[in-house]
């Protein structure tokens, strides 16, 4: 009997900063998951209280810190201690639908060199539902700093290196509406 061969182990990469209560979402709607993640890193990036209590409900995620301010710096310290052939980036205020994980696992493993995501234009794919093998990732290089749109600027220069973005519809992220208070301090903390 043949048998299929096994899904690419995935690593969720989470970047974090004030949002205890949308994290601790994020959390329950990836252990809600038809899959489960080979791992799950939280990387604070500056937060006023670090959300251990959150973390430590859930024996597969592992907190770590980065004190670079910004998500890429944070992004590429997960990804340089992930452990997992791909790497699935999303925002702490997301929430993966159950077969999220499964969905990019089968994906990849039929496509391993297509970096997958949200809707891609412009030659790119917004980080919070970003979907790589880590092999891909490394041959891009890291997410850049605040001053960079980090996901325009990775996904061109991913595109510009030969790899192939593919929108993904089957790969569902839902993130809450941005209030204007909402933007107004991711903004400020971007200064």
């Amino acid at each position: 009997m043949n048998s299929a061969p096994a899904l690419p182990s995935i690593t969720v990469v989470i970047p974090h900063l004030n949002q205890p209560d949308a994290l601790a979402r994020c959390l329950a709607a990836l252990a809600g998951g038809t899959i489960e993640p080979a791992e799950v890193i939280v990387v604070d990036n500056g937060s006023v209280r670090l959300p251990k209590e959150i973390v430590n409900d859930y024996p597969w995620v592992s907190l770590i810190k980065q004190t670079i301010p910004g998500p890429g710096p944070a992004r590429n310290l997960g990804a340089a201690r992930a452990q997992g052939a791909v790497l699935a980036f999303l925002d702490a205020d997301c929430q993966p639908d159950p077969p999220w994980l499964e969905r990019a696992a089968q994906r990849l493993q039929r496509d391993p060199d297509t970096i997958l995501g949200g809707d891609v234009r412009q030659g790119f794919t917004g980080t919070g539902n970003l979907i790589v093998h880590r092999k891909v990732f490394l041959a891009v290089g890291p997410f850049k700093g605040l001053r960079f749109a980090e996901d325009r600027d990775w996904g061109q220069r991913a595109t510009a290196a030969g790899h192939r973005m593919a929108f993904a519809p089957e790969l569902i992220v839902h993130h809450p509406p941005h209030t204007a208070s909402g933007l107004r301090a991711k903004w400020d903390r971007q200064l």
